[in-house]
């Protein structure tokens, strides 16, 4: 072999090194611009719902009994029971949500509550055949449709100060309510956001 082709791998080298030093450095630019989507588009796409109280009171069984009865009326004055279902868009595993399950049924609304693990990790590692899918496609809980409007509830407190938004689809119903001396009731009338 000569020296000059000796040089010429060399050089030959020398170009794939810098080559790779510089694809490698694209990769991991794009590979930390992708996470950050990720992460950013999970953050935009999970709205939080349920109760966000904290300590609740020993009072406050009876304060979401009166909450829920509220609530309930509400919607009854809004939508038609016996022909309206309401799909349950998160677990209602607080006693807020219970007791407005409980009253929207006795008042003759269909509820679907929601069947989706509370740890959306768990959700997505389920397989095919664990939720007796046998043609193998992914089911996800966005791909089902129900036939019913889509409902939610936001329930925290400020001090003696309840605030209650139910979500009906796009639109919200808000109002506030106030604890005195043991007993709760509105502060204010029943607010509609489209």
């Amino acid at each position: 072999m000569s020296p000059r082709y000796h040089f010429l791998n060399l050089q030959a080298l020398r170009l794939q090194g810098a080559k790779a030093a510089k694809n490698d450095s694209i990769l991991k630019a794009a590979l930390v611009c992708i996470s950050v989507l990720l992460v950013l588009s999970g953050c935009a796409m999970t709205q939080p719902y349920g109760s966000f109280i904290q300590n609740p009171s020993p009072a406050f069984s009876q304060y979401s009994k009166v909450m829920a009865d509220d609530v309930a009326d509400q919607i009854g004055r809004l939508y038609p029971a016996a022909t309206t279902q309401f799909n349950l868009r998160h677990n209602a595993n607080d006693l807020f949500g219970q007791v407005l399950i409980d009253k929207l049924r006795s008042d003759g609304f269909a509820v679907l509550e929601s069947t989706s693990p509370a740890n959306s990790f768990l959700a997505a590692i389920h397989s095919a055949e664990d939720i007796g899918n046998t043609n193998s496609t992914p089911i996800s809980e966005e791909n089902i449709q129900y036939p019913g409007l889509a409902l939610g509830y936001i329930i925290d407190q400020s001090g003696d100060l309840y605030h209650v938004s139910i979500l009906i689809e796009d639109q919200q119903l808000t109002r506030a309510f106030i604890a005195q001396s043991g007993q709760i009731q509105p502060a204010g009338l029943w607010v509609w956001k489209e």
